[in-house]
């Protein structure tokens, strides 16, 4: 029950898009404490609470260079909530195994 609540408050009101996102903020969202939601998400989910949030904001990216985003790579990890362009990068790199620009390369070949 709470990991779907989790899921919901993240996905609906995209709260991973904000940069200054804390567990405690998410936590009281939830109405349980920070440690309740770190050790939810450590025991249900195998990641940590940054992990998490970075793999939402991933897709959030992921789904903006699929659109043929006209935003620079930089303009799209600040929209989905990345402090800085090597944070976009080294978490895009992390969960997809390419850089920004090369995912969106492999995107254009195979819409040709």
């Amino acid at each position: 029950m709470l990991l779907k609540q989790l899921e919901t408050v993240l996905k609906d009101k995209k709260l991973y898009t904000d940069p200054n996102l804390k567990l405690l903020e998410l936590a009281y969202r939830l109405d349980i404490s920070a440690h309740e939601l770190s050790k939810l998400i450590n025991e249900n989910l195998e990641r940590n609470f940054t992990d998490l949030i970075n793999e939402f904001r991933i897709e959030e990216a992921k789904q903006l260079i699929n659109n043929n985003s006209l935003y620079t790579m930089e303009a799209i990890g600040q929209q989905c909530g990345f402090n800085s362009k090597s944070a976009f990068y080294k978490a895009f790199k992390k969960f997809t195994h390419l850089t920004p620009t090369q995912y969106k390369s492999q995107e254009i070949g195979s819409h040709l």
